[in-house]
């Protein structure tokens, strides 16, 4: 996962949300702590609006097939340093879902594909930044159940 930016870095998070209506609380806390934790959101369109819309700044940028540059263009260019990604399950999605998880896979980007896996990720991100993790403050779960008296 990759760190909260620091004040000279400009990391950009990919974001493209299906179901953004009914679980508005959750894609609002993600879109919320990433950008409070510094970094710099784009999405597609709908997910965009939806940020936008919402009092969160989120840059567009065109899902697959509709224009240059697209999603898998940046991440090709390397300009994010995460994918979330919860497309519809509709067979036109599938295609897309295939590619963005090869590209992701490919350019070494972290890439999300549920809202929970997305929730946990940027918690995470969240605490390493507060000094709840990282450098010494993470542990296997052995060296944890080593520290029970």
């Amino acid at each position: 996962m990759p760190h909260a930016p620091a004040a000279w870095e400009n990391k950009k998070v990919l974001i493209s949300l299906s179901n953004k209506e009914s679980q508005k609380d959750q894609v609002l806390m993600i879109g919320k702590t990433l950008k409070d934790l510094g970094f710099t959101l784009v999405g597609t369109q709908g997910t965009a609006d939806f940020y936008n819309a919402n009092g969160i700044k989120c840059e567009v940028v065109n899902k697959i097939g509709g224009g240059r540059p697209d999603v898998v263009d940046l991440i090709m260019n390397k300009e994010v340093c995460l994918v979330i990604n919860t497309p519809k399950a509709k067979r036109n999605y599938a295609e897309d879902r295939k590619t963005i998880r090869k590209v992701c896979l490919k350019y070494k980007v972290s890439y999300i594909t549920t809202l929970a896996g997305a929730v946990a990720a940027v918690k995470g991100i969240e605490s390493v930044k507060n000094g709840n993790g990282g450098e010494g403050g993470v542990k296997s779960l052995q060296e944890y159940h080593a520290l029970i008296k």
